[in-house]
């Protein structure tokens, strides 16, 4: 290298340095821009309708949904103060209010989890697969039992912990292929 061109960089390194993490900056802006219109298209594709002919009862008599499903905007979580995707619907119901099998199917799972609570999923045709969280200690059903619209598999309660301050409640969620689903485009006359 020349003295002059030496000369130039040792003289305006800082210059050079701050034209770099702008030229940085912008890539990474234009990156994040582009992902960003990417992720917006998606969510324009999100479903709107139940792919199956399956219509789920509501799973509480009776039940208000206190909190709605979201894939993308963030719910406050007021028990453990934070900001999250809700990717389940909470349905509040008197303490001990019966929850019931939206659907026909098997019960694939009961299990007891501290944030949770007492959790029991249903397989179902189609794909289809329903969780109900939060349920009292008292679980009326057990992996293996074939369940029929209807059937009472627990009641409400505030056994998870993760969502305490919002009161007794059913976290129900609906997974399509393993992957979580808006229980809504499933649920007759959610009532919000």
């Amino acid at each position: 290298m020349s003295e002059q061109v030496k000369y130039f960089f040792h003289r305006h390194k800082r210059l050079l340095l701050t034209l770099g993490a702008c030229f940085i900056a912008i890539l990474l802006i234009s990156i994040v821009a582009v992902k960003s219109s990417q992720t917006s298209k998606i969510e324009d594709n999100v479903q709107t309708t139940a792919p199956t002919n399956i219509t789920f009862i509501m799973p509480v008599q009776d039940g208000v949904i206190i909190k709605d499903y979201s894939s993308t905007a963030l719910k406050f979580n007021s028990t453990l103060k934070q900001w999250e995707a809700h990717k389940a619907v909470d349905i509040k119901g008197s303490d001990n209010a019966e929850v019931k099998a939206v659907y026909q199917g098997e019960v694939v799972s009961v299990e007891s989890d501290y944030l949770r609570g007492n959790v029991v999923t249903i397989k179902h045709s189609d794909n289809l697969q329903t969780v109900y969280a939060s349920l009292a200690d008292d679980v009326k059903v057990k992996v293996g039992d074939k369940v029929k619209q209807g059937d009472v598999i627990g009641m409400v309660s505030t056994s998870a912990k993760g969502e305490l301050n919002d009161g007794p409640h059913l976290h129900f969620e609906v997974l399509l292929n393993g992957v979580k689903a808006d229980p809504n485009l499933y649920l007759e006359n959610s009532n919000k």
